[in-house]
């Protein structure tokens, strides 16, 4: 059995820039492996920028949507951004069918994410030590692709993590600042104006509620936290919470009615919390230790994942996977645990989670039984890349499980976005827009990483192409 390796907890949303990790040494998170701090240093200049040749899509048969749906006449085809190895940006089809890369040669890019109307892609990129967002028009049905725009560039003031508004027409953002704190920054994506500062705290997370506003958690659950709704100037909009507890990214149903945090409880540490937006008809659940959630996009049912007793504490969430509803405070068990994370369909009907095993399983990744529990390799397996987890979909109103299969996540994902799963959720979706499958990276015995397609009725797996990082267009 290999020896567990302690993963320390990089602070706010995601793993920092390399050089400007502030480590907070009293916390061990969830431990997957390494932590190769790829990002991020980027391109200098704003506006637009005259970008790298591009061609067309590498010509290929006329194409079904993922699981075989056909699309809508006049809407953009289902497309993944995928970001390889080597931090060359593309796009590609279910097929496999690849774009020309995207951008500036020598720019590495990392974590791309779709706007909302699914005809562009804002990215984090890497050159020299300046960083930058870049956002590209991404051609479809066979037209060249345009950018990028530089919407954002500092070379103190790195980007680590992006997220579109609703409507398109901005982009939040976190940097690392000088004296190493973060900062939420809100800029045009067209770089009509330069970004505006919203907000400064430690660790920081927020959900866009509509195009003016976002509920935002910052501080952890220190004293001075806050949990509430401000406008892109920063000032709260409405009442906020008086205290927080252990959770990281606040949650609002799709037609802000909603919201969901992590108070302080009573018999346990902490309680998960539901309650209309003005603070009224109020349902909590205990919970012990750390908490993750996030609603359904298509009804008031809050998932979350925490542990339901006493045990050993984790600084991420690990526990049952559970369905709060809103409006009635039912609750419903949908997967015992281990889980750590998971995943909504865009249709809602369908919860993708990543398990850990018990301890009689000897091919998945398990806890090491300590006080503070750590993710370690599995006993039996050989020593290749990747963290072995276990794929579970499930149908979010039965709890029947769909299909589950044994899957080795590739470290780099595991690593970095994995430990933040529900603050990627809203930015960055893994799930086809049909709603029938997700896409993840997966390690191979040699080490190449590549982006596997993953049904969710149980059916054989695609591989699209080589890549550490993919995002599903909308």
């Amino acid at each position: 059995m290999t020896d567990p390796v302690p993963f320390d907890d990089p602070g706010p949303l995601v793993p920092r820039p390399q050089g400007r990790a502030r480590r907070i040494a009293t916390v061990v998170i969830l431990v997957l492996l390494i932590v190769s701090m790829v990002f991020l240093a980027f391109v200098s200049g704003r506006g637009l920028i005259t970008p790298a040749p591009a061609v067309p899509d590498q010509p290929g048969p006329t194409l079904p949507e993922a699981g075989g749906s056909a699309r809508p006449p006049g809407t953009p085809r289902a497309r993944l951004a995928i970001v390889d190895a080597s931090g060359r940006l593309i796009t590609s089809d279910v097929a496999g069918h690849t774009s020309a890369p995207l951008g500036i040669a020598g720019v590495t890019y990392s974590f791309p994410a779709w706007s909302p109307e699914g005809r562009r892609i804002a990215v984090i990129g890497d050159d020299a030590g300046t960083g930058v967002i870049h956002v590209f028009g991404v051609g479809q049905d066979g037209s060249a692709p345009s950018g990028p725009v530089a919407v954002y560039d500092s070379g103190d003031r790195p980007p680590f993590y992006l997220y579109w508004s609703p409507d398109g027409t901005r982009l939040s953002f976190l940097t690392t600042e000088p004296d190493g704190g973060v900062a939420l920054r809100v800029a045009p994506a067209d770089a009509s104006t330069t970004a505006g500062l919203v907000r400064q705290g430690e660790p920081m997370y927020w959900a866009w509620t509509d195009a003016g506003s976002l509920l935002v958690h910052s501080g952890g659950d220190a004293a001075d936290a806050f949990v509430g709704v401000i406008g892109l100037d920063g000032v709260p909009v409405g009442p906020s919470v008086a205290r927080s507890g252990g959770f990281r990214t606040p949650a609002i149903t799709a037609d802000g009615a909603f919201r969901g945090y992590v108070a302080p409880g009573g018999p346990t540490a902490d309680q998960v919390v539901v309650e209309t937006r003005d603070g009224s008809g109020r349902h909590a659940v205990d919970v012990d230790g750390a908490a993750a959630m996030d609603f359904s996009p298509t009804t008031s049912d809050l998932a979350f994942i925490a542990r339901d007793a006493p045990g050993g504490q984790t600084s991420l969430p690990i526990g049952s996977l559970r369905v709060l509803s809103a409006p009635t405070g039912d609750v419903r068990v949908m997967l015992a645990g281990p889980v750590v994370a998971f995943f909504w369909s865009p249709d809602g009907r369908t919860l993708a989670a990543l398990e850990i095993g018990q301890p009689s399983d000897g091919t998945i990744a398990g806890l090491d039984g300590e006080v503070t529990a750590r993710l370690v390799r599995a006993p039996l397996a050989a020593p290749v890349p990747g963290i072995a987890l276990r794929l579970v979909f499930v149908d979010a109103t039965s709890g029947a499980i769909l299909s589950k299969r044994g899957i080795r996540l590739a470290d780099l994902f595991a690593a970095q976005q994995l430990p933040y799963f529900d603050q990627y959720a809203l930015s960055h979706r893994i799930w086809s827009p049909d709603s029938r499958s997700i896409a993840l990276p997966v390690d191979d015995a040699d080490g190449t990483s590549g982006i596997e397609i993953f049904p969710s009725d149980g059916s054989d797996t695609t591989r699209v192409a080589d890549g550490v990082a993919a995002a599903w267009s909308p």
